[in-house]
């Protein structure tokens, strides 16, 4: 018998299978939707727990801090969240459905404090105080 030597000029063609593509398939979809699911059920609890972490955001608009005032009716203004209890000076006050709100005071000559307190329903709470210093 005679031995046959064969040598190869070309490279072998490389196989159709093992080429990476972007194939979706049903497991990548369902894989994709589940990860997607699973991200805004961990945004949606991060946000709760945070909710009953955090007291509410309390924002007072009127008066400025430490201000001067000539007149003796003044209004506190301010914004908070809806569902929060709002008191001045342990005066509750009322808050709309978009978390606004304000009451009338009347100034003493002198020296004015105003503690400004927002409240939730579990007890975590937001203080701002104001000074008006009122002159006649």
């Amino acid at each position: 018998m005679q031995k046959i030597n064969l040598e190869l000029k070309d490279k072998p063609l490389e196989p159709l299978l093992n080429k990476k593509s972007l194939i979706f398939t049903p497991r990548k979809i369902a894989l994709f939707l589940f990860l997607i699911f699973l991200a805004f059920t961990v945004f949606y609890f991060w946000r709760e727990i945070c909710f009953l972490i955090k007291p509410p955001i309390l924002e007072v608009i009127q008066p400025p801090a430490d201000i001067v005032l000539t007149q003796s009716n003044f209004e506190i203004i301010g914004k908070t969240v809806p569902f929060a209890v709002v008191t001045i000076n342990s005066d509750e006050v009322y808050v709309d459905e978009e978390g606004n709100f304000k009451k009338s005071v009347n100034l003493v000559s002198g020296l004015n404090i105003f503690k400004i307190e927002a409240k939730n329903r579990f007890g975590k709470a937001n203080t701002i105080i104001r000074r008006i210093n009122f002159n006649q």
